[in-house]
């Protein structure tokens, strides 16, 4: 039973007591921590669990009373305490306390070399403009909330290891809305986001694969292809997706983002597509197809993906819920082909669900409730003021700036010499900005910076829009 907190404030760390009945539980809440307030909140909680400084039955404070000793908002409290209650941590009834759920069961506790909780304080860069695929919004608290809220109230049943059912029949009518995709719910599998959905599709064919990659195209999934085992072969990219002509024919599987084409911010044409089924179909090469950014796309409808244009074609689509709900959200999707959902359910089935149910049915109530629908609408409406903004504030000021095509707001800067770009990226990580390097992205990449505004908060845009202005100058000027 909890009795009481006791807040201090030390080197802007929030630190506080909390109190039981024999034993003190220390629980530092920063901002200057890489983590955001919510999870730190719920992973002090946790730890405290694990520890035996809050036993199954315990309460714990209100979520207003927790923010106003944290010195936080409520609603970062409240989306801690929902987290855990969707993890079963945490167990609330109307008109009662909320207490660690009576049911749980705690590991017994090993001791470890260090302090254990939450991270000591490190250094890090405020505002990171490195390219993500995230968007500039995400679902409101209230949204998530009251989804969250019904998904912990339904009764459990027994687990589908494909994904809960209501999740994939959601899933089929958002691609039915969304992207014109006519998807049976059977041949969707639920994942862990798109690196998990990667790796489970490796699993699916095989062995010592051979897995073609774009170059230059973005970096992220084609990290995950050597864990496996698996050899990465690297495919000239145009500004029209990969060159047909110049694939190798003895790949296992090639890996494509034909909705939008990094660094070039196109899709790839119909023809060109139509030319990489045409190949796929006659050397038997399986098409991985990330769609990671396709509904994001403002200025024209969104492509068909490539499995709806060859229905035969051996094509696995991946999708994720980064860029719709939230980028801290682990769960995503794979669209199988006729000849390897069974495989895939298989293997889905031996690596067991990395996604909890709750969560799931979650993301269901979302979808089916058109709120991500509308989100999407407003994420369009911010992405096209925002390149508007980089258009007249940003460009003007570099000799050699760029936006990136499409839909995006990637801005890339150029420099005379490398010295010039080091002294910029340097004055910048001073004022707290993080940007991305071209050679970092892409093999043979130029030697310019990329600075990614889709994915920040309104607050960290215009924060950053701010330093880089700024910096801008001062680099000019030499002060």
């Amino acid at each position: 039973m909890l009795s009481s907190l006791h807040p201090q404030l030390v080197d802007s760390k929030c630190q506080f007591h909390i109190v039981s009945l024999d034993q003190l539980m220390l629980l530092d809440v920063s901002r200057d921590y890489p983590t955001p307030i919510p999870a730190q909140i719920a992973a002090g909680i946790r730890d405290a669990v694990a520890k035996g400084t809050l036993a199954p039955g315990d309460e714990v404070p209100s979520t207003r009373a927790l923010a106003a000793q944290l010195g936080v908002s409520r609603g970062s409290v409240v989306t801690a305490y929902d987290q855990l209650e969707g993890e079963g941590y945490l167990l609330s009834r109307q008109g009662a306390p909320t207490r660690i759920h009576p049911e749980l069961a705690v590991a017994p506790v090993h001791e470890i070399d260090g302090t254990p909780g939450i991270s000591h304080k490190i250094s890090r860069t405020r505002i990171s403009l490195k390219p993500s695929p995230a968007s500039t919004g995400t679902i409101k608290p209230a949204a998530w909330r009251k989804a969250w809220r019904e998904a912990a109230a339904e009764p459990g049943g027994s687990v589908d290891k494909s994904g809960e059912s209501e999740l994939r029949h959601a899933i089929a009518e958002h691609l039915r809305l969304a992207r014109g995709m006519t998807v049976s719910p059977g041949h969707i599998v639920v994942t862990g986001g798109s690196r998990e959905g990667l790796m489970c599709i490796l699993y699916t064919l095989g062995a010592d694969l051979k897995v073609g990659v774009e170059n230059p195209g973005h970096p992220g999934l084609r990290r995950v292809i050597p864990l496996g085992g698996h050899r990465v072969v690297e495919c000239e990219t145009d500004a029209e997706g990969v060159v047909v002509k110049q694939l190798p024919t003895d790949l296992d599987a090639l890996l494509v983002t034909p909705s939008h084409l990094y660094p070039f911010g196109g899709a790839m044409p119909a023809p060109r597509r139509a030319e990489l089924l045409e190949w796929a179909k006659q050397t038997g090469t399986v098409i991985i197809e990330d769609d990671f950014h396709t509904e994001l796309r403002y200025r024209i409808a969104p492509q068909p993906t490539l499995s709806t244009l060859a229905p035969s074609a051996d094509v696995l689509t991946l999708g994720t819920f980064s860029t719709l709900l939230s980028r801290e959200l682990a769960a995503g999707y794979v669209v199988a082909s006729p000849a390897t959902v069974d495989r895939l359910k298989e293997v889905r089935g031996i690596l067991g669900m990395p996604v909890a149910t709750v969560t799931q049915r979650a993301i269901a109530s979302l979808l089916r409730g058109g709120v991500v629908r509308r989100n999407t609408r407003a994420v369009h409406r911010a992405l096209g003021q925002r390149r508007q903004v980089l258009e007249d504030l940003l460009v003007p000021l570099f000799n050699d700036a760029r936006l990136a095509p499409g839909d995006g707001a990637d801005l890339t800067v150029r420099f005379g010499t490398r010295h010039d770009r080091d002294d910029f990226e340097k004055r910048l990580l001073e004022a707290g900005i993080e940007s991305g390097h071209e050679s970092a992205l892409w093999t043979s990449g130029g030697d310019g910076l990329v600075l990614s505004f889709a994915h920040l908060s309104t607050t960290d845009f215009d924060r950053a829009v701010e330093i880089v202005t700024r910096t801008a100058r001062c680099h000019e000027h030499g002060t």
